[in-house]
């Protein structure tokens, strides 16, 4: 005869609410506050007209940005000797490498919100790749805004109002925002980098202990392993 069965062992069930697995997120927070702050720098920057103040010399105007050379030009501005061709071209490519870093910041911003698993997004993220991209975009508008204020200088000295006018260029609010911009997304790329991330067989580990884990979550809460392996019912003659 069979005895009937006994209460199951504790530690035969079956525990949904379990203790969850760690697992390592993409997310990064300490990055993307320093990409958020470089992102707003550089579209102040664009929107800012004011990238180089003039002393001295025949042109009127006393700051001189990206914003006179979009669009339309001031006929004004080249009659009077503020800018030249040259000046021009070089306000251009200035613009165009403000709109690269802000496009380059505003992808690296996103990888670090959203953190996506995708294998090639997880490799742009994690080795901050696009912040270091608008480090580099950052660094040669701050040379080009050199390069121009140098020939800016070079023009007016040229055309002095005055014969014993003291002329000088120097930068005005949106270089220093440029600049601004470049050192938050030096502080963005030094968390990605500094952050410790799992091995390759690590990773492969957490996956396969979460799949196992989700597997036994599809019993119900009440589930009893014992019940599988109950003897049958006792013998009555």
């Amino acid at each position: 005869m069979y005895a009937p069965p006994g209460p199951a062992l504790p530690g035969a069930r079956r525990r949904r609410g379990g203790t969850a697995l760690p697992k390592q997120p993409e997310r990064s927070l300490a990055s993307a506050l320093p990409g958020a702050l470089s992102i707003t720098a550089l579209c102040t920057a664009l929107a800012e007209p004011a990238w180089l103040r003039v002393h001295g010399g025949t042109c009127p105007r006393q700051e001189l940005g990206v914003a006179d050379v979009l669009g339309y030009i001031d006929e004004e501005l080249i009659k009077d000797y503020c800018i030249n061709s040259q000046t021009i071209l070089l306000l251009r490519v200035i613009a165009a490498f403000c709109f690269l870093g802000i496009l380059c910041s505003l992808t690296a911003f996103l990888l670090d919100v959203f953190g996506p698993k995708h294998p090639a997004l997880k490799i742009t993220r994690r080795y901050a790749f696009a912040h270091i991209l608008t480090v580099l975009q950052c660094a040669t508008v701050i040379g080009f805004c050199y390069w121009a204020s140098e020939l800016i200088l070079s023009l007016q000295q040229q055309h002095k109002k005055y014969h014993g006018s003291l002329i000088y260029v120097t930068f005005a609010i949106s270089f220093y925002l440029v600049a601004g911009a470049g050192g938050a997304s030096i502080l963005a790329t030094a968390a990605s980098l500094l952050r410790h991330y799992p091995t390759e067989e690590e990773e492969q580990a957490l996956e396969l202990l979460s799949e196992m884990e989700e597997s036994s979550e599809t019993f119900p809460a009440d589930y009893d392993i014992a019940n599988q392996f109950q003897p049958p019912p006792a013998y009555t003659p």
